[in-house]
C-alpha cells in the first residue's frame, strides 16, 4: 500500500485492537485504509461499464422514439477492500460500506 491512503468507515471490520476506545469503536465502526490506486482502478472500471450501458440505453430508446436520456442517478458503494459496485433496489442493505450517489445530467445545449 502507498503512503497515501483513503479511509473507509465500515462495520465490516477486523477485530479491534486491545484498548481501542475511540468513538467509532464504541458504535461498532472502524476506519479501514484503502489503497487509492486500487480504488481508482475499481472506480474507473465501474464508470466505464456504466458509460457503455447508458450509451446503449440512449441509442435504443432514441432510435425508437423521441425520448432522450436526460438524467441518471446511481448509488455506488465502496467496501472495506476498495471494491466499487452499484447498489441495487435493496440499497438499504449497504450497511458497512461507503455509499456515494452519482447524478449524471445532460449538459444543456445552447
Amino acid at each position: 500500500m502507498t503512503d497515501d491512503v483513503i479511509y473507509i468507515v465500515t462495520e465490516d471490520r477486523p477485530e479491534a485492537s486491545p484498548g481501542e476506545k475511540g468513538l467509532l469503536d464504541r458504535i461498532g465502526l472502524k476506519q479501514v485504509p484503502v489503497d487509492p490506486k486500487k480504488l481508482e482502478i475499481e472506480w474507473n472500471r465501474m464508470l466505464r461499464v456504466v458509460g457503455k450501458l447508458l450509451a446503449q440505453a440512449e441509442q435504443q430508446v432514441g432510435g425508437e422514439s423521441d425520448l432522450k436520456l436526460d438524467e441518471v442517478t446511481l448509488a455506488v458503494e465502496i467496501n472495506s477492500k476498495g471494491q466499487v459496485s452499484l447498489m441495487g433496489v435493496g440499497g438499504a442493505e449497504a450497511s458497512g460500506k461507503g455509499a456515494i450517489t452519482l447524478k449524471f445530467k445532460r449538459a444543456e445545449s445552447n
